[in-house]
């Protein structure tokens, strides 16, 4: 399999999309509409026939269920559906994960004009159209005016899909380290901690601007942390950048240990991964709506055990 920094720009955005396409159709609200949108999709171009075998080869159940009967069960009633694709969620690699020390606290969300609580997710609609989506444990604040479309991330992650504006006003997202100015385009920020934020194109591009450092230019398919006062080099982004919105986290190739901190995002309390396997490679579809099932899945999987001290204190060991 090709690595992910020798995949080209327009392979990255096929698979990014392919990422999407699959948590949306493996949702229990997916409706025989998004089949169509989908198989629209599908045809439109040969990279996204490619994209799509290679999101479909990550998770090994689902390759072992003939496409017809996996699309028929999307259009069954949601139980039907739940039953004929439970086990999806599937990774096939390895483990290892830290926790993430610094979590969004509940007085970030206070006065907030938008927020989640742990394992939340929202959409909604901009008041210029744009779209909004909001990632677990996240607070963003809306400014809006006649010269400026801002919005400041307190914590958290989020997804924004620019409109064009009829005052031209400038859209851009500001966090504790500096900004990013959107040039008509789909992208992610992430308060990564106290000091970093990352930023991730889907389309188009972006212009990051440390607050005390140099402006940066990102284009779709890549993903840049940066702090206020530097910004990192870009590098390839990850499919979990693109698929969380819809309730999936697609890994390809990534490390345990990075696996199981996206995990630990979505549910209260510690979830590690002990030093000895966290080196060990991820690729699968895994649900974000219920992380016991996801890690469970990887237990399955591979050689490891997942040691529960109670429901807020877990970890991922060797077997």
């Amino acid at each position: 399999m090709k690595s992910t920094a020798a995949r080209t720009p327009a392979e990255r955005q096929a698979l990014n999309e392919a990422a999407r396409w699959h948590t949306r159709l493996h949702d229990e609200a997916a409706t025989p509409e998004d089949l169509q949108a989908w198989q629209h999709w599908h045809s439109a171009h040969p990279s996204h026939q490619w994209a799509w075998q290679t999101v479909q080869a990550v998770s090994q159940r689902l390759a072992r269920i003939p496409t017809p009967v996996a699309m028929q069960a999307l259009a069954q009633p949601p139980m039907a559906r739940r039953t004929a694709l439970r086990g999806v969620a599937l990774g096939l690699g390895g483990c290892a994960a830290t926790w993430l020390a610094w979590q969004a606290s509940p007085w970030q969300a206070l006065g907030a004009s938008y927020h989640t609580a742990t394992g939340e997710r929202q959409q909604l609609g901009l008041p210029d159209g744009s779209e909004l989506a909001l990632d677990t444990a996240t607070a963003v604040d809306e400014h809006f005016d006649a010269n400026d479309r801002r919005l400041s991330l307190r914590s958290g992650r989020i997804q924004i899909s620019t409109r064009p504006d009829l005052h031209q006003r400038p859209f851009s997202v500001q966090t504790p380290q500096g900004s990013v100015l959107a040039l008509g385009t789909q992208f992610t920020v992430q308060v990564l901690d106290a000091q970093h934020t990352r930023v991730a194109v889907q389309e188009k591009s972006v212009r990051v601007q440390p607050t005390h450092g140099e402006a940066r230019l990102l284009v779709a398919g890549q993903q840049m942390d940066f702090s206020s006062t530097a910004a990192l080099p870009p590098h390839p982004a990850h499919l979990a950048q693109a698929s969380w919105r819809d309730g999936g986290l697609i890994a390809l190739d990534m490390p345990l240990a990075e696996l199981v901190q996206e995990l630990a995002r979505y549910r209260p309390g510690y979830l590690g991964c002990a030093p000895e396997v966290a080196h060990l490679q991820v690729s699968g579809a895994f649900t974000l709506d219920n992380t016991d099932r996801a890690l469970a899945a990887l237990a399955a999987s591979f050689a490891v055990q997942v040691h529960y001290r109670t429901r807020y204190w877990v970890r991922v060991e060797a077997a």
